[in-house]
């Protein structure tokens, strides 16, 4: 996880602002506890991790302030993709694009009709490619640097 934000977001952040993010994301064990979270693996290494959630939380790692464990209502609510994290040496190899594909089969089975998540500049595009439209955009401030971010959402 810390390897994917501070390497995959060079290109759009810079040091501070990528610090900050190390405080906002991280691991979120709510969807572990959950069993709404998958791990990919290539050759016996980790290639990539992420999950869904029909809980209130949209984004951040266990020590995020804000967070809701509030479940959701699949007729009015949009389930959510949360801590997507891919290697720096496993990206656009498909491994984001299948996690999104297990988080929606999921999702749908549940009910759910919609999805939405929270985007960092540098999962933006495989999220459009995915389908999700942004919304909204965002800073979150709460690392000290401010992160920008997409509020995006897709029907299933």
């Amino acid at each position: 996880m810390n390897l994917a934000i501070d390497e995959l977001q060079k290109m759009f952040l810079d040091e501070r602002q990528i610090e900050s993010s190390r405080l906002i994301m991280g691991l979120d064990t709510q969807l572990i506890d959950d069993g709404t979270y998958f791990v990919i693996e290539s050759d016996g290494k980790l290639a990539g991790c992420g999950g869904w959630s029909r809980r209130e939380t949209m984004y951040g790692g266990d020590q995020t302030p804000g967070r809701s464990p509030a479940l959701l209502d699949p007729a009015r609510d949009a389930a959510r993709i949360r801590a997507m994290y891919t290697h720096p040496e496993h990206t656009r190899k498909g491994v984001g694009r299948l996690i999104i594909e297990l988080c929606e089969a999921a999702a749908r089975a549940e009910g759910f009709t919609r999805m939405e998540l929270v985007a960092t500049l540098s999962g933006e595009p495989l999220y459009r490619a995915c389908g999700f439209e942004p919304y909204e955009s965002l800073v979150d401030n709460r690392g000290g640097a401010g992160v920008p971010l997409w509020r995006m959402r897709k029907n299933l």
